[in-house]
């Protein structure tokens, strides 16, 4: 008997299977010749499909997905050490290949036809049964979105000296209830996003909330909502037949209110923005959006009228889910080394009180401080924090790796175990920074080194998501030492495992620094 509570556990996405077509008596008869055809295309079929990459047998139905369940990166780097670096499984019925090496990625995702996307169950009811915003869309739109919004991310600050700020007002906040809270412990998770939350939302909204108003609840409160009932959501991705047969075991109508929630957000603040619009005066991200969609006339671009204004919805939801998930999280991961690795938490400190000493931090000191960037480096390695990256498609049938691979087929790049290769790292799963240091003590660049992912598709913000990182990073270090709480469990790195590995829940106390 199949546990369905195992399997609900783990939150990687599985592509959502198209009904086959019926094969019933009714079908006219075929002409001779056509019936020769028919036969031949499919035995050619078959045939190709023998060529496919090697990998486990599959359980019908279920396909390999329950002998994932407790641990999938143990059970991938298993499967890669007997089938090599490229390897077909089985998730329900849908046929995943996975990528287990840099040069096989890079090779991947260099090519235009490996850089669709699976149509996810999970991301189909999220935007709404199209294809639309910076994570599901695809070639042109994929492309008009990608472009439009980094250029107006950076005109509106981000990478220039107001991101500097916007990141200093949330500095100094946390800054303010960590000293109200005089070495009480505290879950940073919760300030953590909050903050990051904020930083979004002026540059998208043009607000910025304090912590405790009660808009920033909201906003939080729905954000995390939509998160957390994904984890609930893995099966029915592949086995969407679940919905109807388990309806609260799988918590489907709940994951849906909260995106549907999320989208009313959304498209209220839409609203609230083209109500006092002025082309001639652009507040934030959404302006420039609206204005975009109002001087473009092509009805085939994605900006164009109603389809325009739906993208903006998506596109918000794509920032915001960044936001709350990746950027802090990182973080969150990053105050659990320091508590758990102290000597490095001092050594940071150390070149803070050097290189920023009573100035304020800003982006450009990345550059002079060479332990903390290797720091925040190893951090990135050693949470692999997205281990198979964001699941890629082939757009058409394509022979690669001297394999056949059919069109639709989902390509996941296996980030986890090239952030964990002995070949690579020698003693990857200790965290040691040095690892990033060459003997002058700059900065040691490995190629192998991708969080962020690479290719065509890789993540359009990763300098920007570095400098918010270095900025909330040495900014609460500037100003507290972290411990554990000896009276609360003992933090731990082994992670929540899901699409994204957070670490599990633990407890800080923070220690004003006397600089």
């Amino acid at each position: 008997m199949i546990n369905f509570c195992i399997l609900s556990e783990t939150r990687i996405p599985y592509v959502c299977p198209h009904n086959p077509t019926s094969q019933h008596s009714d079908i006219p008869t075929l002409h001779p010749v056509d019936q020769l055809i028919d036969i031949y295309q499919t035995r050619r079929g078959r045939s190709r499909l023998s060529q496919l990459p090697p990998g486990p047998f599959r359980i019908p139905i279920f396909g390999y997905m329950p002998f994932m369940a407790s641990n999938p990166q143990n059970a991938l780097k298993k499967l890669a050490q007997r089938y090599g670096n490229v390897f077909t499984i089985y998730l329900g019925n849908y046929r995943v290949v996975v990528l287990n090496d840099y040069k096989t990625i890079k090779d991947a995702f260099k090519e235009d036809n490996f850089s669709g996307r699976p149509n996810l169950k999970m991301l189909e009811v999220r935007n709404q049964g199209v294809r639309r915003g910076l994570v599901c869309s695809e070639g042109r739109e994929w492309s008009e979105q990608r472009k439009f919004t980094l250029r107006q991310l950076k005109d509106l600050g981000l990478g220039k000296q107001s991101m500097d700020c916007l990141v200093h007002d949330e500095i100094d906040e946390l800054v303010v209830g960590l000293k109200r809270d005089k070495l009480k412990s505290v879950n940073l998770q919760h300030r953590i996003t909050t903050a990051v939350l904020n930083v979004i939302w002026r540059i998208t909204c043009g607000e910025r909330y304090t912590h405790d108003d009660y808009r920033m609840q909201i906003l939080l409160e729905k954000t995390r909502a939509d998160l957390a009932e994904t984890q609930y959501t893995g099966p029915l991705l592949f086995l969407p037949w679940l919905i109807n047969l388990a309806p609260r075991l799988t918590r489907w109508k709940e994951f849906v209110k909260s995106v549907d929630d999320v989208h009313s957000f959304l498209a209220n603040i839409i609203k609230s923005h083209k109500t006092t619009f002025n082309s001639q005066i652009r507040r934030d991200f959404i302006d420039s959006y609206l204005a975009e969609v109002q001087r473009i006339t092509d009805p085939e671009s994605s900006f164009y009228k109603s389809i325009g204004e739906h993208s903006l919805l998506v596109v918000l939801l794509d920032l915001f889910m960044a936001g709350a998930d990746t950027t802090s999280t990182t973080l969150y991961w990053a105050f659990l080394y320091m508590v758990l690795y102290r000597d490095v938490q001092g050594k940071v400190q150390i070149e803070i009180d050097e290189i920023i000493g009573n100035e304020t931090a800003c982006a450009e000191h990345r550059k002079k401080m060479p332990y903390t960037e290797a720091t925040m480096m190893e951090i990135m390695r050693k949470s692999s924090l997205v281990p198979l990256g964001l699941f890629h498609n082939t757009m058409s049938d394509t022979e690669f790796a001297g394999y056949y691979i059919p069109k639709e087929t989902v390509i996941a790049a296996n980030l986890h175990i090239v952030h964990n290769s002995e070949k690579i790292w020698g003693d990857p799963q200790n965290f040691r920074p040095s690892r990033f240091l060459d003997a002058n003590n700059r900065i040691k660049k490995y190629d192998e080194f991708i969080p962020f992912s690479i290719g065509k598709r890789v993540c359009p913000g990763e300098n920007l998501a570095r400098d918010e990182f270095f900025l909330f990073f040495v900014g609460l270090l500037k100003h507290f030492s972290f411990y554990a709480d000896p009276d609360k469990p003992s933090p731990s790195e082994v992670p929540n495992i899901g699409v994204i590995l957070s670490p599990k829940p633990y407890f800080v106390k923070a220690q004003v620094r006397k600089n």
